[in-house]
């Protein structure tokens, strides 16, 4: 339910009938007549010149208060009544026309500074409104599109002058009983010189909750994933309940979609009934103005916990998958240092809970630190940046990180910076081969011609080794984007899951999680290409997508080539995947997808190869209720054991419906 669009719908029809309501010219309370009008910057003024059409014209009043005739250059016209103007310009043509006649007409108001009505802060379109008789506070909300979702219209206050001194008096509005109730008393009158200033409301804004439920129904020709000859059928029926709430409110960003799949399932190794909880969750609060916020996020879902074991490509079929929580919390403070400098001091709580008595459950915590540079800075800007962690696990070695960098970004032109960096790093895992505490430094170019468009390559010293970094960002239309990156870290698979989980964001538009760097539909955060185990393992990763839409069509195209280095005798391993998505919309009811993915994992002692495809078709039923149909392939080859070779066939029907 979008109580925001309700709101602007019951604005709007407001607005009207108190437009109607009110007789043109009507007297209130406490109203005064209007002086002659008198012209301001911004106004657009037509000179009339009596037998003289050469002279006339139309102009448009300068931000200086001048305007420029043919015979007399930068004329100051700001605070003229159009009649006072006219007199002016017959005095100072009749040096070169005789006995001049001139008539002025304002064609577009705006006004002079002392007849302006000013509305700032939560209105729909903020602005100066020309002051005219009899006009009051309906009038001037109808000029500026009423109050926007985030206002709070009965704190709203007016500003009035008193007498001729620059002191002002405070008037109470009530602008939301006004304009969404539509209360005639809380109408004013205006004066000229009033300055309305609404602010904006801790819980105003777009609140939308939307409670939903789903019926799948799956059959699946190999509902264990095993080798050819010990295949077996199951059906697997599901009911989700579920809710999507977000709010995109003032000073409240936060988006939460969950469901609880009901299953049962009539043959293979998980035969009976199951729950399974999926969630994602994103946001963040601005508890006191500019000062302190707490950012959120959480990610619920059944995962592949090691690459050597087979996945199925259907979303219902649950074989061979564990229950992976990720969670993390973050108030944080921000300061300001007048232009000088500005700082945000910020906890963490992470915590990463995994159904299986093979992986450790993990908590950590992080304080951090960063002063960055202000507004005297341009061309040369810079960052401090502190931070310390501990991250215990329930079964294996705590975790301690010690970190402090100073950052400078100089502006060699508008296209190009140089970044240099310069730190310290303390590291220690319980294990003596990643013990590390080292100085840190990394160089960077950067070049950025436009906003569409921006190219970063770095070399430096981190994590006990050098190695080369690069991102590249190209936003080729704005609904598409070309990215590509590397880099290396040392890192935990738990470590891995909270970075991946600080990259969702929530489209409002789409109602749908999304990678921020691709703008990727995700299902969840805690998909990872590797085991999610308790070692501490140094991964180097490339990626490289497009993706997009055009028209009806939705698009997108994504490579990866990820290279896990997990020292002393194990094997490295190294996965390439290559996924292509195209999605269309048929007609308003009918929308069509296909997906096709490829993985080639390399997992030193055995070489496991994937090839998924995807298909369906999606039809709404009514505005609430779509049904759906979807086909899923998945094969799995090795060149070790036909053991961990499969293929799967899956179809599901599903129906679902929105409230």
């Amino acid at each position: 339910m979008a109580f925001a669009e309700e709101r602007r719908a019951g604005t709007q029809e407001n607005l009207s009938q108190l437009a109607a309501q009110t007789p043109e010219g009507a007297q209130l309370e406490g109203e005064v007549a209007s002086p002659d009008y008198l012209i301001g910057p911004g106004d657009v003024i037509e000179l009339l010149v009596l037998r003289n059409p050469d002279l006339s014209g139309v102009y448009t009043v300068r931000p200086d208060g001048r305007v420029s005739t043919p015979l007399i250059e930068d004329l100051v016209i700001v605070g003229h009544t159009p009649t006072t103007l006219a007199r002016e310009l017959e005095e100072k043509l009749s040096v070169y026309v005789q006995d001049p006649i001139i008539t002025v007409i304002v064609r577009s108001f705006v006004g002079d500074l002392r007849q302006q009505i000013r509305v700032v802060g939560a209105a729909q379109q903020p602005r100066a409104v020309a002051f005219r008789d009899r006009m009051t506070v309906l009038d001037v909300m109808i000029a500026v599109g009423g109050l926007s979702s985030g206002a709070d219209g009965n704190s709203a206050i007016l500003l009035r002058r008193e007498g001729d001194g620059e002191e002002r008096r405070q008037i109470e509005l009530r602008l939301d009983d006004l304009v969404d109730g539509g209360d005639s008393s809380a109408n004013v009158a205006m004066e000229p010189g009033d300055v309305i200033i609404i602010p904006e409301g801790f819980f105003s804004g777009d609140w939308r909750v939307t409670p939903t439920i789903s019926f799948n129904q799956t059959f699946t020709d190999n509902v264990d994933l095993d080798p050819d000859g010990q295949e077996e059928e199951a059906f697997i029926s599901t009911v989700s309940p579920g809710i999507t709430f977000s709010a995109n409110a003032a000073r409240i960003r936060w988006a939460f979609s969950g469901d609880v799949a009901l299953s049962n399932q009539n043959g293979g190794e998980d035969e009976g009934f199951n729950a399974d909880i999926d969630l994602n969750s994103s946001g963040n609060v601005e508890v006191f103005e500019d000062l302190f916020f707490i950012d959120g996020s959480a990610s619920v879902s059944q995962e592949v916990l090691n690459n050597d074991t087979a996945d199925s490509g259907s979303d219902d079929n649950n074989s061979n998958r564990d229950t992976i929580q990720n969670y993390r919390f973050s108030p944080y403070l921000q300061n300001r240092f007048g232009d000088f400098a500005s700082a945000e001091t910020r906890y963490r709580l992470s915590q990463v809970f995994i159904d299986s008595d093979d992986v450790s459950n993990t908590t950590e915590h992080e304080l951090s630190y960063n002063l960055s540079s202000g507004e005297d800075f341009t061309q040369f800007t810079w960052r401090l940046a502190l931070s310390a962690s501990e991250a215990t696990s329930s079964d294996d070695d705590d975790v301690s990180r010690r970190d402090i960098n100073f950052t400078t970004t100089y502006a060699v032109t508008r296209q190009f910076f140089l970044i240099g960096t310069v730190g310290y790093q303390q590291f220690d895992d319980g294990d003596s081969d990643n013990d590390i505490s080292d100085p840190t430094w990394r160089t960077a170019l950067r070049w950025q011609p436009s906003s569409r468009t921006q190219v970063e390559v770095g070399y430096g010293q981190s994590d006990d080794e050098t190695s080369f970094d690069g991102t590249v960002r190209y936003d080729i239309s704005p609904r598409t984007r070309f990215t590509a990156s590397y880099d290396e870290t040392l890192r935990t698979s738990q470590e891995a899951l909270g970075r991946n989980l600080d990259n969702i964001v929530f489209n409002p538009d789409t109602g749908q999680f999304e990678n921020g760097d691709t703008g990727q539909v995700v299902d969840s955060a805690n998909d990872l290409p590797f085991e999610v185990d308790d070692e501490t393992t140094r991964v180097s990763t490339f990626r490289m997508g497009l993706n997009g839409s055009r028209g009806r069509n939705t698009f997108g195209s994504n490579f990866r080539i990820q290279t896990e280095d997990n020292g002393g005798g194990d094997e490295d391993q190294t996965e390439y995947g290559l996924r292509a998505d195209w999605g269309r919309t048929l007609n308003n009811r009918t929308r069509f997808n296909t997906s096709g993915e490829y993985e080639y994992n390399d997992l030193g002692d055995s070489i496991e190869t994937e090839y998924t495809f995807r298909s369906g078709l999606s039809y709404s039923v009514f505005n609430n209720v779509s049904a759906s149909v979807n086909y899923t392939f998945r094969l799995r080859e090795s060149d070790t054991s036909s053991d961990d070779e499969f293929m799967e066939n899956a179809v599901t029907v599903g129906l679902s419906a929105t409230f």
